[in-house]
């Protein structure tokens, strides 16, 4: 014998046509849209481009103010590595995330006290390879909050995939 509650049809919704839709209807989306996690954006679909991603800079800005975290396990220390291990390692792990869907980074490259000459090699080298990857990897980049390693860490943006 067939289930009666399967029996039921859903109902009808019937959604307003674009020239139906009011100011005030524009408003009430667009508040819904910047109250909801950045992380649920990504899972809705036929949202406008500027709600459902926001730019480079905005995100560094977030990041950079305290408005969004970083995630623990998409952050990368370069410590104690020499310049080639480095390199690879950064490389390697900023193009996983993406392809993964991440958005941004910590990338952490130390203040080099235990650097030869006491200069820092990776803390000067880390922008110049991340300047190179810019238009096909890397969107913008920005010093880490002091709590998040400050003048030894980076965040970095990622374009999107």
């Amino acid at each position: 014998m067939p289930d009666p509650s399967r029996s039921r049809k859903p109902p009808r919704l019937r959604f307003p046509s674009a020239r139906e839709v009011t100011e005030r209807d524009r408003v009430e989306f667009e508040r819904a849209v910047a109250e909801t996690p950045a992380e649920l954006l990504g899972a809705v679909r036929d949202l406008p481009q500027a709600a459902s991603s926001p730019s480079s800079i905005t995100l560094l800005r977030e990041l950079q103010s305290g408005k969004r975290r970083v995630r623990d396990d998409c952050a990368v220390s370069l410590r104690q590595k020499t310049q080639d291990e480095a390199r690879r390692l950064l490389e390697n792990f900023l193009r996983a995330r993406r392809i993964r869907g991440d958005r941004f980074v910590s990338v952490i490259h130390g203040k080099g006290y235990n650097s030869p000459d006491g200069q820092p090699v990776l803390a000067r080298r880390v922008p110049v390879w991340l300047a190179a990857w810019k238009p096909e990897l890397v969107a913008a980049w920005g010093e880490a909050r002091r709590e998040d390693g400050g003048s030894g860490a980076l965040y970095v943006v990622l374009t999107a995939p």
